[in-house]
């Protein structure tokens, strides 16, 4: 029987609803586009996501028909369907899914005619090139390419082409024969969609290692404010007792309150201060006893200073002993 005029393929209904079904099940779902990439390589990125990331092509007006089908919340995603598009369904961490994805990108040649998302610029130096028709080909590109010790060298560095501009076949050809491959292709994701949430690449594009780097200094930045107004929390209440004391000691030593904690550090004090005065003191101001103390305390004075000397020619020593150490294993490493 003929198919009613206005009726959609039954193949198309069943591709909506299944689009429909795989919405409503996966928490986590990204909209990308895949402009450039081959078909070699999406099998390879199936392949190395498979059972993390379930990647599926659509059709745009198909996708929108199944979004249509559904609240809200994921009507929002049609904003981001244009070009080529293609879904990957997950249960992943949003941010996970994206540096997943984002690692898919290898880098690529730009092609005739296509539009250069980046400045590419030409270093100078040698190529690995003899001489022959590749100087006139870099030259045509307008790269400064000349014959030097029977190599082909890079006169100049040179940008060959802006962000924006048209790549002219010249200037490919010339990038390919150098290997310079200054894109990268791969799955772009354009949205994520989190449990309602709609997250955007400027978001996504996080860096760990700078955002823990920002946790522990807000952390310490915070342990160091809670401290300084003595708020009590379980990781302040140890740092506090230990201020507490140490300002009780030292008020204790300077007030000269004659308490068990501090009555060795009182007597230690007094006798520094009874040498330094004495050391003010001419020796006919003093008797024999003061005299004596002054000597000891000379002596005394001395042997700190000794041992001062003696514990940096210690960590001088160390510190020699660490770099043989390490030019040793420098040595051992390189051979």
């Amino acid at each position: 029987m003929a198919a009613i005029r206005g009726t959609p393929p039954k193949w198309k209904v069943q591709v909506v609803e299944e689009l429909r079904s795989m919405l409503m099940k996966y928490p986590v779902i990204a909209v990308m586009g895949f402009r450039g990439v081959s078909s070699s390589q999406m099998q390879r990125i199936r392949r190395d996501l498979r059972g993390k990331v379930l990647i599926k092509v659509v059709k745009n007006s198909l996708l929108e028909k199944a979004l249509d089908s559904l609240d809200e919340r994921f009507k929002r995603l049609k904003d981001f369907l244009y070009d080529q598009t293609a879904l990957a369904f997950s249960n992943m961490n949003s941010f996970e899914l994206y540096r997943i994805l984002e690692e898919t990108k290898e880098p690529s040649f730009l092609k005739p005619g296509q539009v250069s998302p980046v400045d590419v610029v030409v270093e100078k130096g040698p190529t690995k090139f003899p001489p022959g028709p590749i100087v006139g080909e870099l030259q045509n590109a307008g790269i400064p390419a000349a014959i030097e010790r029977g190599k082909v060298v890079i006169k100049e560095t040179t940008t060959v082409v802006r962000a924006g501009e048209v790549v002219k076949p010249e200037i490919a050809k010339a990038l390919e024969k150098l290997d310079i491959r200054p894109i990268r292709i791969g799955l772009d994701v354009r949205a994520i969609y989190d449990n309602g949430v709609i997250l955007t690449p400027d978001v996504l594009s996080i860096d760990p290692e700078e955002i823990k780097e920002q946790i522990v200094k807000a952390y310490q930045n915070a342990l160091n404010l809670a401290v300084s107004c003595s708020y009590i929390t379980g990781d302040t209440i140890e740092i506090l007792i230990m201020k507490a004391f140490t300002n009780a000691r030292n008020l204790a030593i300077n007030a000269c309150i004659y308490e068990k904690g501090v009555i060795c550090d009182l007597i230690s004090k007094a006798y520094a201060n009874a040498i330094s005065l004495v050391s003010l003191l001419p020796d006919e101001a003093l008797d024999d006893d003061l005299k004596r103390f002054k000597t000891e305390g000379v002596r005394v004075e001395e042997r700190k200073e000794e041992e001062r000397e003696l514990k940096e020619e210690e960590k001088e020593e160390e510190e020699e002993k660490a770099e043989e150490e390490a030019l040793e294993g420098l040595g051992a490493l390189f051979g």
